[in-house]
């Protein structure tokens, strides 16, 4: 993996042996994706693209494949990314100085990239409760309410608390937000990584009110590794905001990734069973983590995930700032994410990525292990 020109092993693993911080897999994708990319670049032509049918398919096809969800194909539209997806939303639906929700602790990119263009980041905090998070829909009710208050960005499966909201959590904000005009935009980049029977269901699925006031926004690349091709995609049934989207993807220039096209469509042609024996080896590396924790450093709690190979782990009886963390992971020769860039509500949290193989899960584990026993153990018991 060094040596390839990745940001996870040759920027963050520069100076580290597991670098478990960016939310990049380690596995290689499916055979059909890497053949789709091979055989366009042999056709040698890579100048402008524009979006294929096919493109529009296989994420028709993939939806209701994976999810049972009915798509319409001009419904999607590319995207060269999922942030750069939501600033084109915020032009598209909000003014400057509007303000926007977000639910913290939660992917530190919205906050970044809503203050970048002059919006105001609202916070709806989650609350952590017998090492659960729960929405508070009082806040929420109150927040939406705000006329100044146009758009709500979810993340759903919740990046980084490895949560899958349930129908009912997402029927709640979604009747808060219909009866306030509030605009939702949900990532679903996750949606493709649950557990144990946990079903994702995309916003857009909720009711027709719900589709004309929403956006969904996802990509292959969290599911396949395939982040570094840039391709993603919008889903927004509403024509107006569809059109208006469109508009500002114009004004930027974007153009269609003539490699990530391609394997996206090969991804979620030839992908399904790939997925699920990724599901299944992701699973037992978060079991091993759960396991390894209780038996070795119990103070430290592993909120209880149902979705994604991002796992939200609290510090906070370690008595320690986010900075003399990562210090203490960096001393055990691994890197991870501080929690407080994902909000205050992080502050005293670790969000560490167990999409790597089991061997490199069990050298790290086992890493930290002997560090915590060096010098560690005594002060936090």
């Amino acid at each position: 993996m060094k040596n390839t020109a990745s940001w996870k092993w040759d920027n963050e693993g520069r100076d580290v042996n597991y670098p478990l911080g960016v939310a990049d897999i380690d596995f290689r994708p499916p055979e059909e994706v890497i053949e789709a990319v091979v055989s366009k670049a042999q056709q040698g032509n890579f100048a402008y693209g524009v979006q294929s049918q096919e493109f529009s398919n296989s994420i028709v096809n993939w939806y209701h494949k994976r999810h049972g969800a009915y798509v319409e194909p001009e419904w999607t539209s590319y995207s060269p990314g999922l942030i750069t997806a939501l600033k084109m939303l915020l032009e598209a639906v909000t003014h400057v100085g509007d303000n926007i929700i977000i639910q913290s602790p939660v992917y530190f990119n919205f906050s970044l990239i809503i203050t970048r263009n002059g919006r105001n980041v609202v916070e709806n905090p989650l609350i952590l409760e017998d090492n659960h998070y729960r929405i508070d829909f009082e806040d929420l009710e109150k927040k939406a309410s705000d006329p100044r208050t146009t758009m709500m960005v979810l993340c759903n499966p919740h990046n980084p608390i490895a949560h899958s909201w349930s129908e009912q959590d997402l029927r709640r904000i979604a009747d808060i937000c219909n009866k306030h005009h509030v605009f939702m935009v949900s990532d679903e980049a996750h949606s493709d990584i649950l557990f144990n029977g946990q079903k994702h269901i995309p916003l857009f699925t909720l009711s027709q009110e719900t589709a004309q006031n929403s956006a969904s926004m996802n990509s292959a690349g969290k599911t396949f590794n395939t982040n570094g091709l840039y391709t993603s995609y919008t889903i927004i049934p509403n024509s107006q905001i569809h059109e208006a989207f469109n508009n500002a993807y114009a004004n930027h220039h974007f153009d269609y990734n003539m490699l990530g096209g391609p394997a996206q469509i090969a991804a979620y042609t030839y992908g399904n069973q790939y997925v699920d024996e990724m599901l299944e080896y992701l699973w037992k590396n978060i079991v091993y983590l759960r396991d390894f924790l209780q038996a070795n450093m119990p103070e430290v709690k592993m909120i209880k995930p149902n979705a994604t190979y991002l796992m939200w782990l609290d510090f906070r009886a370690w008595g320690m700032d986010n900075k003399e963390l990562a210090e203490f992971f960096k001393s055990a020769d691994v890197s991870i994410n501080s929690g407080d860039i994902y909000g205050s509500a992080g502050k005293g949290f670790v969000r560490l990525n167990v999409g790597c193989t089991h061997q490199i899960l069990i050298e790290a584990l086992e890493a930290i292990k002997k560090r915590y026993d060096e010098g560690l153990k005594i002060s936090v018991k």
